[in-house]
């Protein structure tokens, strides 16, 4: 069952220059921080800027310069590799942080950039979904240890093993991305982890969001014999206008009551600083994101007394 105490994690976006991205996740790593999770495209739409560091390169760096936080990819677009590549990535980064490792996966997102400039396939919503369903499967089964075959409309394995092995038991814990029913329902069947952005032009629309999303997640494990309280539900923050909880003391409080109140036990924070380049800067200065400043004038105490002695 999931504790009952919330826990926070934060994205360290991967746009500013490594030795940067490096010093930060070492902050990170001093802090009451659960994961340090990391996005993962090959490129970003233009209004976006255009440098972004590779995840698991540098994931795997980030593995040797750290010795407690764990750390992930928010999410994993398996639109960008063969899932069996994926998970020999993730086993490999497990590996080499000594068991550390949380496993972001999505449907991905159709960037007309990303697929002009590889290739790849323009799928609609549902399409997307069942990609996802047949990645997710291939992922999970690899990383239990057990060799694969698999024919499906998507993917095609005969008989792939997956060596070496991740260190976790019996795999990394696995965080699935989803908004709509259709992914909602591969939540209740594969994830570990539940995680929903607050994508939403209004704070109240945002919350009905999350609160309406986590419904229909209990109804899709109930429909799957599959207990609710075995699914943690996290919240992705900070990529919208909607809400900026590290605007002061009061606010960050309210926030995460509300959200608590919601169904969140798990918040993934965007962390951003000074080298954090436009349009992303301008989340730091609203208080969306939170930088070194606002988590030592307040947000690091506020994360440690909520998590609790046992944290």
């Amino acid at each position: 069952m999931v504790g009952s105490s919330p826990r926070f994690d934060m994205f360290a976006w991967q746009v500013v220059p490594w030795q940067v991205m490096r010093d930060d996740v070492r902050y990170l790593e001093t802090l009451d921080i659960g994961t340090v999770w990391l996005g993962d495209r090959y490129l970003m739409p233009s209004e976006f800027g255009g440098s972004v560091l590779e995840a698991w390169t540098t994931l795997a760096a980030l593995a040797t310069c750290t010795s407690r936080v764990r750390l992930g990819t928010m999410v994993s677009d398996v639109s960008l590799r063969h899932p069996a590549m994926l998970a020999k990535q993730a086993a490999t980064v497990d590996c080499i942080s000594g068991g550390r490792l949380d496993l972001g996966i999505g449907p991905g997102d159709n960037i007309p950039e990303e697929i002009a400039s590889l290739g790849l396939p323009s799928l609609p919503s549902d399409a997307r979904i069942d990609r996802l369903r047949e990645g997710v499967e291939v992922i999970d089964r690899l990383l239990r240890g057990r060799q694969v075959t698999h024919q499906g409309e998507y993917y095609h394995l005969h008989e792939a093993p997956l060596a070496p092995a991740p260190l976790q038991h019996p795999r990394p814990p696995l965080t699935i991305a989803a908004q709509g029913k259709k992914g909602l329902r591969v939540v209740a069947e594969q994830a570990d982890v539940w995680v929903s952005a607050l994508w939403a032009k209004t704070g109240d629309e945002a919350l009905q969001g999350v609160q309406a999303r986590n419904q229909l997640l209990n109804e899709y494990c109930a429909a799957a014999d599959r207990d609710p309280g075995t699914i943690e539900r996290a919240c992705f923050v900070g990529w919208s206008d909607c809400e900026s909880p590290f605007v002061s003391r009061a606010a960050f409080q309210d926030f995460v009551g509300r959200y608590r109140d919601a169904g969140i036990q798990r918040f993934v924070f965007s962390f951003g600083s000074a080298e954090t380049p436009a349009p992303y800067s301008k989340w730091v200065a609203s208080g969306a994101w939170v930088n070194r400043a606002g988590l030592e004038a307040f947000a690091a105490q506020e994360i440690k007394d909520l998590q609790g002695p046992d944290r």
